[in-house]
C-alpha cells in the first residue's frame, strides 16, 4: 500500500524550494561553503524531505503516551 500523498505539504514543499532558490541567485558568486553553510543546506534538505513524505500528516513512531518512554529504574 502506497501513502497518499498531501498536497498541503506538497505546495509547501515547493513554495519553499522556490523561496531558497531565488534566495541563492539574489547572492550570487557563491561564498565559499563554511561549516554553517552545509549545516543549514543538509538541514534544508531534511525539511524539505519531510515536507515532500507528508509534513504532519504521515505517520510517526512516537510514544503513544501509554508505553513509557524509559524503563522504570531497577531498585539494587
Amino acid at each position: 500500500m502506497t501513502p497518499s500523498v498531501n498536497p498541503v505539504a506538497q505546495a509547501q514543499a515547493a513554495a519553499h524550494r522556490t523561496a531558497l532558490l531565488l534566495e541563492r541567485c539574489r547572492h550570487t558568486p557563491f561564498p565559499p561553503a563554511s561549516l554553517q553553510a552545509q549545516w543549514h543546506a543538509a538541514q534544508q534538505a531534511a525539511f524539505l524531505a519531510w515536507l515532500e513524505a507528508g509534513g504532519f500528516a504521515q505517520p510517526t513512531n512516537e510514544n503513544s503516551g501509554i508505553t513509557p518512554l524509559f524503563p522504570a529504574p531497577q531498585g539494587t
